[in-house]
């Protein structure tokens, strides 16, 4: 059982009910949160594979519990972003050079911000998550949560470069 209650009249995830008893921060949060995943010059389908891996890592069962990382990767690209999600969370300041390595091979600097933006905005939410206890997504959030993560993989279009 989740240690806050939130605001039991908003909709959604026990997260959206617990950051709405800050509604200042909230607003703010869920506004990056929506403009980081669909938005940038990085595909919302790899964010949200990277998202999948630190899940598994941030100590939140309802993160975690919103997918499983595929765990194996045909394209090279992916696969370097998804093993440095998994660096960044299990030790953020001792990423491993090889890690960092591969990654430079197939990302630029550009894309290497906004990656670790974000893993690092992905971990403080899903720290959060563990922080308050939230017990795993149930089949209803879940399925809201993979047509919210559909539409706006549809809609993407990608940030011009500047």
């Amino acid at each position: 059982m989740p240690r806050l209650e939130g605001k039991t009249t908003v909709p959604g995830s026990h997260f959206r009910k617990i950051m709405s008893l800050r509604p200042d921060i909230s607003k703010g949060w869920m506004a990056m949160d929506e403009a980081m995943r669909f938005s940038g010059v990085l595909h919302p389908a790899l964010k949200e594979e990277v998202r999948r891996m630190v899940a598994q890592h941030s100590g939140c069962a309802f993160c975690a519990s919103l997918g499983q990382p595929v765990g194996t990767y045909d394209d090279p690209r992916l696969a370097a972003a998804v093993a440095y999600g998994r660096a960044v969370a299990q030790r953020p300041t001792g990423v491993d050079d090889a890690i960092w390595d591969e990654l430079r091979r197939h990302f630029n600097d550009e894309e290497i911000v906004e990656l670790t933006a974000w893993i690092a905005f992905m971990f403080a939410s899903e720290m959060i998550g563990g922080i308050m206890k939230l017990d795993p997504a149930s089949p209803e959030l879940l399925s809201m949560y993979t047509k919210w993560i559909q539409t706006g993989i549809d809609r993407y279009s990608p940030a011009a470069a500047s």
